[in-house]
């Protein structure tokens, strides 16, 4: 039986891959502001909006965030961000003048501010040079090179060989089925891999669903058994990780 605390002990097996969480593991949102974003949009619109068009778009814009986040956690099931868009402007006529696809990172850029976790930049250098297979798995309505795009703001995407989004498969975290696919692109047997996240109903929950060993980074109190293992900050999960044993597990794929 796996210890659900950070005392891992020196002949646990060293993972064959590592795979993390995005918002509250690798990065915390320090700021978002929608009307930013919608302006930044609406800027690229052919039909200029008034004043009035813009509060008439942010109503309408929280509206169904509200309602679309309900439903998604409910049923685990992601909405890309275009398609929610359209939902917003589609109904008052707006049409703008590049693909939404190309008008996804001005919306994010204009709306989104985030911040690396503490500790986080080294831990990763340190985790690739032990040679470990790293990847995220976030549930986000934003597609991978927009995750990719942020976390190579703060210098972390280098680390990072594989970003699975929900938004590109249509299911949400705590589904087994984005786990087990994101061990498959890295080429990592399920058992051989452990993930890291901050949130026990959708990391841990959907890691140990897919057979993974879930490791909680926690900032809080501690609820003993809820996870397989128990870190606080990414330095004790450097020092856990060097601390295993290197040998290749015999399920790990090559």
């Amino acid at each position: 039986m796996r210890r659900a605390t950070a005392d891992f002990g020196p002949m646990l097996q060293r993972p064959a891959g590592l795979l993390f969480d995005y918002g509250g593991t690798l990065v915390q949102e320090a700021g978002w502001d929608a009307r930013a974003g919608v302006e930044a949009l609406l800027a690229h619109a052919v039909n200029a909006p008034t004043d009035a068009d813009l509060e008439r778009v942010l109503a309408r814009a929280e509206r169904i965030s509200k309602e679309i986040a309900a439903r998604r956690d409910q049923f685990g099931i992601e909405v890309p961000w275009p398609s929610l868009t359209r939902l917003i402007h589609d109904f008052s006529g707006t049409r703008f003048s590049a693909p939404l696809a190309d008008l996804e990172i001005v919306f994010w850029d204009a709306s989104v501010r985030t911040l690396p976790m503490p500790g986080v930049r080294d831990a990763l250098e340190e985790l690739q040079r032990l040679g470990i297979p790293m990847g995220v798995v976030s549930n986000t309505a934003f597609r991978s090179e927009i995750i990719r795009h942020e976390l190579a703001k703060h210098g972390l995407a280098a680390h990072v060989s594989l970003i699975v989004a929900s938004s590109e498969y249509g299911v949400r975290k705590p589904s087994a089925l984005l786990f087990e696919l994101a061990a498959a692109r890295i080429g990592v047997s399920p058992a051989d891999v452990w993930f890291v996240g901050d949130r026990l109903d959708m990391d841990v929950a959907g890691a140990r669903a897919a057979g993974m060993t879930a490791v909680w980074l926690s900032s809080g109190d501690i609820e003993r058994g809820a996870a397989d293992h128990v870190v606080r900050t990414w330095a004790e999960l450097v020092s856990i990780v060097r601390s295993t044993r290197p040998e290749a597990p015999s399920g790990s794929s090559q």
